[in-house]
């Protein structure tokens, strides 16, 4: 495939066929004609006949030099808004008509970021499973587990492309939370023990781990932010520069324009998240801003000096650039005065820690993982906001002690005071007269019943001694 993607560069270069330019205003930006997936391939033009009468050329070249065949009862001329004698086009090159939105590659390409339709899929596909788990009896455990392991994974390929509507996350915490607590009880209504803010918080804080979607959701985007500023140059990240500037050497500017660029101003949005939590190691300093990036300390030198940076005429000068064999050749706007002296005195002090440039290039590190890498798990641990309780528990001992899973989801039950005692049940509404049928002398309470009655102590000391 890579002769076909070499012809249409050169088809490129001489104008036989225009793909799309990205760019801001005048600039140079990035020319894009085609793109290839293993034995896919995308090609971009003009709706001329000219054109397509190339590509078509193109091809029969391709299969004469390949000897690969293309199968035109699998391709798609797919017309951008209104196109005129598309049927016409269509017959110069082969291939059927296709419409947009259109998926590929399990991606819904055309389709509008915050369109909730782009979603259905994933909602359907976890209906399906429920189909099959509702015909067979599970515990409330294996419901949890198949909640973590299957449920809460089926909607993550999306979720690390698109921003999740915040119905499609209704939706789904409806499903999973309906077969968490009525299981396989279908058309009966069945108490549901404990809030859903508390089933999704971390074990370790009281809940049962299950994933909280918008958390899961901002994590995995939060990794397009981090890529583009560590990865190697490449297609993806020169399209996104080109189209929206860049600020700096690790990130594009903050995104304003009102339309067509909605999804990645959500993602750029989160910006502060990678930055606050990143420090720059630093390399040969031609990616790091001397003023404006985090690399002496815990905050920018434009920060710790305001009234230096002031009086300073390289405001966006990297480190490279204000740093040579003999120190630092920073350029002021005028001479200081007397009371200035001691202040510049302690901002060179200051820059006397720094390290030596190096032949590598300036790196940025994640300071939530040991080894400086950005992991998903520990983005989610940020993020997520949904732990519901602040007690002094320790609720890790209900979870790693060596007892049957099932004993310690009971635990998790009794701990948060959930359990359908008969008290519990009274407060639902149910009219009992409450009364433990252990002791037949008290009302029923968790406290009593797992605690002070009678009969419970005699059973905790014969187990204690």
């Amino acid at each position: 495939m890579g002769g076909l993607s070499d012809m249409l560069k050169f088809a490129q270069v001489n104008n036989k066929i225009r793909g799309f330019k990205v760019s801001q205003g005048d600039s140079l930006g990035v020319s894009i004609s085609h793109l290839q997936y293993a034995d896919d391939t995308l090609v971009f033009c003009d709706a001329e006949s000219e054109q397509l009468k190339h590509l078509r050329a193109i091809f029969i070249m391709f299969e004469a030099i390949s000897g690969l065949h293309i199968n035109w009862g699998k391709s798609f001329i797919y017309p951008v808004n209104e196109v005129p004698q598309i049927d016409l086009l269509t017959n110069i090159l082969g291939g059927k008509i296709g419409e947009l939105p259109s998926t590929y590659l399990g991606m819904p390409l055309g389709a509008k970021s915050k369109s909730l339709s782009i979603w259905n899929s994933v909602v359907e596909k976890c209906e399906r499973k429920l189909v099959n788990w509702k015909s067979q009896y599970l515990s409330s455990v294996g419901r949890v587990t198949l909640i973590n392991s299957v449920l809460d994974a089926m909607p993550t390929y999306m979720m690390s492309l698109f921003p999740m509507p915040g119905k499609i996350i209704q939706r789904l915490d409806t499903i999973r939370r309906n077969f968490l607590w009525q299981g396989n009880g279908e058309g009966v209504k069945k108490f549901h023990l404990v809030k859903w803010d508390a089933v999704i918080s971390n074990k370790k804080e009281g809940g049962l781990g299950i994933k909280n979607l918008k958390a899961h959701n901002k994590s995995l985007l939060l990794k397009w932010l981090w890529r583009l500023a560590t990865d190697d140059q490449s297609l993806w990240k020169d399209t996104i520069f080109a189209r929206y500037g860049k600020e700096g050497s690790w990130t594009t500017k903050e995104v304003n324009t009102p339309y067509g660029v909605g999804l990645w101003r959500t993602i750029r949005n989160q910006w502060p998240r990678i930055w606050n939590n990143s420090v720059i190691n630093m390399g040969n300093g031609r990616k790091t801003l001397f003023w404006n990036d985090t690399w002496m300390g815990q905050t920018p030198l434009r920060q710790q000096f305001p009234d230096i940076y002031i009086l300073n005429q390289q405001k966006m000068a990297t480190i490279v650039e204000v740093r040579n064999e003999q120190g630092w050749n920073l350029i002021f706007r005028r001479f200081l005065n007397d009371w200035e002296v001691e202040r510049m005195t302690q901002f060179y002090n200051t820059l006397e820690q720094a390290k030596n440039l190096t032949c590598e290039e300036d790196k940025l590190t994640w300071k939530l993982e040991k080894d400086g890498k950005f992991k998903v798990k520990s983005a989610y641990k940020l993020l997520d906001t949904s732990t519901e309780t602040k007690e002094l528990w320790p609720w890790k001992m209900i979870w790693k002690g060596k007892i049957p899973h099932k004993v310690a989801y009971f635990t998790w039950l009794v701990a948060r005071h959930s359990v359908l005692t008969q008290d519990n049940l009274m407060k639902r509404g149910k009219d009992l007269c409450s009364r433990c049928f252990f002791c037949e002398s008290e009302t029923e309470t968790i406290n009593h019943l797992f605690l002070h009655c009678k009969v419970t102590e005699k059973l905790w000391k014969y187990f204690i001694n």
